[in-house]
């Protein structure tokens, strides 16, 4: 959050300062204008011939005279104003006045200080502000308000290509980009030319904005920066404005490179609806679009952009000429995760021969920003415990943090709930232990965490590129397990399943409706929006309802196998809250398959 004094010093809000404070005080002068003129007396209008008999009737205190208003005050302190036009009449009643000894006034005609003061700001404080708003409205309409910025090459000297891992073919594809740049003559000597432009598409926290950051820092040419959003305004017309007026200034210091941050808020589809504000956005991307390959054609200007949902892009957008080459910015893999690792652990104190690997294979579906934060709040445990080092038991705490969420030490769980959150959580790991292909069980826990009472975590131990039908069957049958417990040991259910169901469902569906595996064979939906009969529906959800009781039939199976070896383990759950690995498969007996697994 900005400090206020931070506001007042911005160039944009001085301006607007000056008018308010010029605004204050005019309205105060005013205000004490009006108070300073107020009469403290009733003022008695009368005709020339009442002011001639008060000028006799020596009941007058004094006599003031401003202009053509002659005014009386009566020894009784009341006032009495007369307007007499006439020179000789004026002379008349001035030597009435003089001849009975009553003080004569005579009062200046010209404005006091405070008016005159007054007269200049009203014009001048008007000026300024319509001058105020004209120059806003002036901005606002000619499209210069879009935050357009050239990369400070001195804030990206710590920011190159070594700087980036786990994301090598994305990589690649921009370091030839740029190689281009600094040697055109090298790559074009047989004819070929320079990526017009490159989309960065991946999924948050991959690396997108990095590998710009270090394409901005590696290329040694400008490197223009804008936001898609920044080519919305409330004006229409705005948004094509600032799009010229961007590459305008791109051609001016080529060869250069624009990178547009999440392009999808200005590269949707086009035709949307058929109000204003969507042919506005429309009229946007159209000048883009010929901004980027129309009959100009741009030469040694590169456009890079970054997004998260290339989906929602149009078409012509994406086609080669303008955006010739789209890289995947994937989840890293095992060796990506450990890179990362190795260039975030940079600068920590780590115990000696503290072994990333393990971090990397336990890490599994995490982006390079999951894992900055991962090692983030490891160094934060350790600070928390008073460590001279992060170890092992730190990263382990923050992976738990990451994942289950953070334990809620001050919610109190009564016996009865405790216990059953317990049969629950151990019939997870009782399904998940006794399957073939599912992932090896990482953590048992009663304790709160987040918005669940209890949790059974299976790490992955090893990225899984493609899912086998039989994997997915022993995911929901491990998802049931603890609806099956509940119902074999407690004879009753709960409402803690209903995540596990929505989860066990949702891969079921997925199964039917994407992956071909039910009996219905290869089929798919396609888009929400598109017509489907509902005859096809109803088998849909039929085939979905049997592999979830299939699965459901199989997870009971194994509880009702294994009633001794859960009851231990609920047992040392209420005892000690949470168990390892090592601990849960001592319940079940299987700690030689563990060692030789």
């Amino acid at each position: 959050m900005r400090s206020p004094r931070s506001i007042l010093r911005s160039p944009k809000t001085i301006p607007l300062v000056v008018v308010c404070s010029g605004c204050i005080a005019f309205i105060g002068l005013f205000v004490f204008h009006l108070f300073a003129q107020q009469p403290h007396a009733v003022i008695r209008k009368i005709n020339y011939t009442q002011l001639r008999e008060a000028s006799t009737a020596r009941t007058a205190a004094s006599l003031s005279i401003e202009g053509e208003t002659f005014t009386v005050a009566e020894r009784d302190g009341t006032l009495a104003q007369a307007v007499v036009t006439n020179g000789a009449a004026q002379q008349a009643v001035i030597d009435e006045f003089s001849k009975n000894n009553v003080p004569v006034e005579f009062r200046s005609l010209q404005p006091s200080p405070i008016v005159t003061a007054l007269n200049w700001l009203v014009p001048l404080l008007t000026i300024i502000a319509l001058g105020l708003v004209g120059w806003r409205l002036s901005t606002s309409m000619s499209g210069r308000g879009g935050d357009i910025q050239v990369a400070d090459q001195q804030a990206l000297q710590g920011v190159t290509f070594a700087n980036v891992a786990g994301i090598d073919e994305a990589k690649a594809e921009l370091v030839e980009t740029i190689e281009f740049l600094r040697d055109p003559a090298k790559f074009g000597r047989l004819g070929g030319r320079a990526p017009r432009g490159i989309l960065l598409s991946g999924a948050p926290g991959t690396g997108k904005t990095l590998l710009a950051r270090a394409a901005a820092n590696e290329a040694g040419v400008p490197f223009l920066t804008v936001s898609g959003s920044s080519f919305q305004e409330k004006f229409a017309g705005l948004g094509a404005a600032r799009v010229r007026r961007l590459f305008a200034r791109a051609r001016k210091i080529a060869p250069c490179i624009i990178f547009i941050d999440e392009i999808d808020s200005m590269g949707r589809q086009r035709g949307r609806g058929n109000d204003s504000a969507t042919a506005d956005a429309d009229q946007t991307l159209n000048q883009l679009l010929v901004e980027m390959d129309g009959f100009n054609q741009l030469s040694s200007i590169v456009i890079m952009a970054s997004t998260n949902r290339p989906d929602m892009l149009d078409s012509a957008l994406r086609r080669p000429g303008r955006f010739d080459r789209e890289v995947s910015v994937a989840l890293p893999d095992v060796n990506g995760r450990e890179s990362i690792l190795r260039i975030h652990s940079q600068g920590l104190k780590l115990e000696p021969e503290f072994d990333l690997g393990w971090v990397a294979r336990g890490t599994s579906g995490f982006s390079g920003a999951d894992l900055a934060n991962l090692l983030n709040e490891a160094a934060i445990a350790a600070t928390r415990d008073n460590a001279a080092q992060i170890e092992r038991g730190h990263i382990e705490h923050a992976r738990d943090r990451i994942l289950m969420g953070a334990e809620r030490h001050g919610f109190m769980v009564d016996e009865e709930d405790r216990y059953a959150t317990a049969v629950h959580e151990a019939g997870h790991a009782a399904v998940g232990l006794h399957v073939k292909n599912g992932d090896p069980i990482h953590k048992v826990s009663i304790l709160p965490r987040g918005r669940a009472l209890g949790v059974a975590q299976f790490l992955p131990e090893r990225d899984r590129l493609m899912k086998k039908r039989e994997y997915l069957e022993d995911q929901i049958a491990m998802l049931l397990g603890g609806r099956a417990a509940e119902q074999v040991l407690l004879g009753t259910m709960t409402a803690g399943a209903s995540n596990d169901i929505e989860r066990a469902v949702e891969i079921a569906r997925r199964m039917v409706t994407e992956f071909g595996m039910s009996s219905l064979g290869p089929i798919h939906l396609g888009k929400p929006e598109d017509a489907r009969s509902q005859s096809l529906l109803d088998r849909v959800e039929q085939a979905v309802s049997e592999i979830i009781n299939e699965q459901m039939k199989r997870a009971c199976e194994v509880v009702e196998a294994t009633r001794g070896q859960i009851a231990t383990l609920v047992m040392a759950l209420m005892e000690q809250d949470t168990l390892d690995a090592h601990e849960i498969h001592a319940c079940f007996g299987t700690e030689k398959e563990q060692a030789a697994a």
